[in-house]
């Protein structure tokens, strides 16, 4: 079995006609408490492989709205861990090579970004390399770009919960008190289901050199 953690249902939506018998897809929640909880659970049971799947911001300024990044390198921004891919499933990958930063919080602006160094940015795949690293069990991150250097994000943070959840709640409220942040919100509809879509076609065809 392997197993695919992705941050939110929108990844996993992009990714549901993959799962079957030897693979299974969860949703962690966002952020990195919230992939350690998941992956603590996924991996009491033994693993053929674990996979970091979902979407990404970039740091790169080549890297386009669904491109794919296939790190051979995860670094934890708080701790300054780094951590290897397993060398068989990062070679069967599609993707961009390069330095995948999990960072404390959403890098939401071409200023947030530009600080950190390295190819691409996301939140939950450093916890879930540890994890594996801890457990034995086989790691690569999959990515796909939603977020170019120059683009801005909501302020997702007001808009999770404790779990790591969205709250559709709290965002009718947030982008009622915050409408200049709607166009931002606006654009990621789009770049998520480009993203979506190299995403699965890039899992599926990691799937296949794996066999």
């Amino acid at each position: 079995m392997i197993a695919v953690v992705c941050a939110v249902p929108a990844e996993r939506r992009a990714l549901a006609g993959l799962a079957g018998p030897d693979l299974a897809i969860h949703v962690s929640g966002i952020g990195a408490a919230a992939a350690e909880r998941t992956a603590a659970a996924v991996t009491a049971a033994p693993l053929r492989g674990l996979v970091a799947a979902g979407f990404c911001g970039a740091l790169s300024p080549g890297l386009r709205v669904g491109d794919l990044v296939a790190p051979d390198e995860v670094r934890d921004e708080v701790s300054g861990e780094r951590f290897a891919p397993d060398p068989a499933m990062l070679a069967a990958a599609p993707g961009a090579r390069g330095t995948l930063v999990s960072a404390r919080r959403l890098a939401r602006t071409p200023a947030e970004r530009a600080r950190l160094q390295g190819l691409a940015v996301d939140l939950e795949s450093a916890a879930l390399a540890r994890a594996s690293r801890d457990a034995g069990v086989p790691f690569l991150a999959l990515r796909a770009v939603t977020d170019e250097t120059r683009h801005r994000l909501p302020d997702f943070d007001r808009l999770v919960d404790a779990a790591g959840r969205l709250s559709p709640t709290a965002g009718i409220r947030h982008f009622l008190r915050h409408p200049r942040e709607l166009p931002a919100l606006v654009r990621l509809g789009p770049a998520a289901r480009e993203a979506g879509r190299a995403l699965r076609a890039g899992l599926e065809q990691t799937l296949g050199r794996l066999r």
